[in-house]
């Protein structure tokens, strides 16, 4: 027995151990995978937005093509009746998106725009030192130019260069059309991709120069990605992503790329790394903490499971101790309840009988005596009558009331209406001029003997009759009803009735309210009822009659099969 207790204490720090290594387990390998998972997210939103970017870089760019396509048709078919502004103000992209578009003659000079075409000393503007139409003089590529971000010197704004070579009739350099196009038109996609304000957007061409750019409210453009060590990497595939310094604030970045399939430009979205180690070391410490968490709850769980084990134990011994204690007094108590048994066996035959030798010869005397008696001695001589009548009515209920803790009860089937027309047949001559109602028609079988259910209805009956008014006729009223498992009965009398302050008083033996000159009874019926009642599982209760009589109710289990 002392090996037990260590060993179930042995086996639940062993179980704790065990959870906590399977909890640690799991705690580092889901955070493991959370870590892949945070990476694959994180590379999965960049590259969306990267397309997104991408896309959007090529809509702006393809939509100027085609309105240079169509302008370098129209001039190149008539030069001279050409309008240009008249051409722009028909084309929505061009006002929407272009910051200037001109026309450069042959010889480098400005020959139209939609913004001036002289200096503000009057003086005509010389393009040809500018790389959107050195790149056009040897030879017409037949793609379109992107420059490098310049400060126009007619427009004075920063503004992408997008070039085409004008031909003439027989093929010769007529020139250069020249969209100019805000950066920003570009770059402007920035606040609808939600990275954070340590994000940026960059546009590159292949001379790694950036061509638009956005990192929160930064815009400059013009910086040199030519010289990053992943820089050729950003031509070497139509996507992916690169690690390294990045040009724009030399800081370790991480970037996803998409290459312009029809343009000479690659668009990257990238993030510092230290900002996506932070939010990997916050999501690690969550899942430490939660470890944690979970670490206490199972080290004071086994802690409670300890604590239950040492109070189980000990509640155990004393269990064991208690039922030593028990047998002691269980022992006691059948040698106490074969003195009961001795006891009754007393009452019913060595007490009975003087009490019937005292009744038999009282009679004999009064039969041999007869007329010759006195008054006084007539009246001692029934004194001794009826003192042995009551006292044989004592011994007989005592032993009755002694007897329902020796006899097990059956429990039914009874029928309350067959139960209380038998006690009824009974009581025929004290029913005389007594109304008696009884009204327990359906009502199912209960679980009591018969016989004592019998005994039940003919106790509380003969009560009724016995304490009836004198200046009234009896009402007696028997009622019942089913009440879920239970079966109410109500046997309601008019007569003397009983106060409530004395209601629970009537129960106990040997208990009268009345002196027994004047209503006869040994005091133990109520006592009798309540003992069969309350042994067959049922209840008994006083409640108020029938003008100022006395309502007794009565609930017994309905018999169940």
């Amino acid at each position: 027995m002392t090996d037990r207790p260590i060993l179930h204490r042995l086996t639940i720090i062993t179980f704790g151990a065990a959870l906590l290594v399977l909890l640690w387990s799991a705690v580092l390998e889901q955070d493991r995978r959370m870590a892949e998972l945070r990476q694959l997210s994180y590379s999965q939103e960049m590259s969306n937005y990267v397309r997104l970017l991408e896309a959007h870089s090529r809509s702006v760019l393809r939509g100027l093509d085609q309105v240079v396509m169509h302008l370098k048709a129209e001039y190149e078919d008539n030069p001279a009746a050409f309008d240009l502004k008249a051409q722009v103000a028909r084309s929505p992209i061009l006002k929407g998106l272009s910051v200037q578009v001109g026309i450069i003659g042959a010889d480098g000079f400005l020959l139209t725009s939609t913004a001036a075409v002289t200096t503000p000393s009057g003086e005509r503007i010389n393009l040809s030192d500018r790389e959107h139409f050195q790149v056009h003089v040897a030879k017409d590529t037949g793609e379109l130019w992107v420059g490098r971000p310049v400060l126009g010197r007619a427009s004075g704004k920063w503004s992408i260069q997008l070039a085409r070579r004008l031909n003439t009739g027989d093929g010769g350099f007529a020139g250069v059309i020249v969209v100019s196009l805000s950066p920003d038109y570009i770059s402007d996609i920035y606040h609808s991709i939600e990275l954070g304000q340590d994000s940026s957007i960059v546009a590159v061409g292949r001379d790694g120069i950036v061509r638009a750019r956005a990192s929160g409210d930064d815009r400059t453009v013009g910086q040199s990605f030519a010289q990053a060590s992943f820089f050729a990497e950003l031509w070497a595939a139509p996507e992916g992503f690169v690690r390294g310094i990045s040009p724009e604030d030399g800081r370790p970045r991480l970037s996803a790329f998409r290459r312009l399939n029809d343009y000479p430009l690659v668009v990257m979205v990238s993030r510092p790394e230290e900002t996506l180690a932070a939010l990997s070391a916050q999501e690690h410490r969550l899942f430490l903490g939660a470890g944690w968490g979970a670490t206490l709850l199972i080290v004071a769980g086994t802690l409670m499971l300890l604590w239950q084990a040492s109070h189980r134990f000990a509640t155990e011994r004393q269990l064991r101790e208690r039922e030593a204690e028990l047998k002691v007094a269980h022992t006691s108590l059948e040698r106490k309840n074969q003195d009961l048994e001795q006891f009754t066996e007393v009452l019913a035959h060595h007490l009975q009988e003087p009490v019937r030798l005292q009744y038999g010869f009282g009679q004999r005397l009064q039969r041999l005596l007869g007329d010759s008696l006195d008054a006084e001695a007539h009246k001692a001589l029934e004194y001794i009558l009826s003192g042995a009548v009551r006292l044989r009515s004592l011994l007989h209920d005592v032993e009755l009331y002694l007897s329902l803790d020796r006899l097990p009860p059956r429990d039914g089937p009874t029928e309350i209406t067959g139960a209380i027309r038998q006690a009824l047949a009974g009581l025929t001559a004290q029913a005389a001029g007594a109304v008696v109602t009884v009204s327990c028609d359906d009502l199912p079988p209960v679980a009591i003997d018969a016989r004592r259910c019998t005994n039940i209805f003919a106790a509380l009956i003969s009560n009724a009759f016995t304490y009836r008014r004198p200046d009234a006729n009896l009402d007696l009223r028997i009622t019942g009803h089913r009440d879920g498992d239970m079966v109410t009965i109500a046997v309601t009398d008019n007569g003397l009735g009983i106060a409530p302050e004395y209601r629970e008083r009537v129960f106990r033996v040997f208990e009268r309210l009345y002196p027994n000159s004047a209503y006869p009874g040994t005091g133990i019926g109520l006592s009798l009822v309540k003992k069969v009642v309350e042994t067959a599982r049922g209840q008994i209760r006083l409640e108020d009659g029938i003008s100022g009589g006395v309502s007794v109710i009565l609930s017994l289990p309905v018999h169940k099969e």
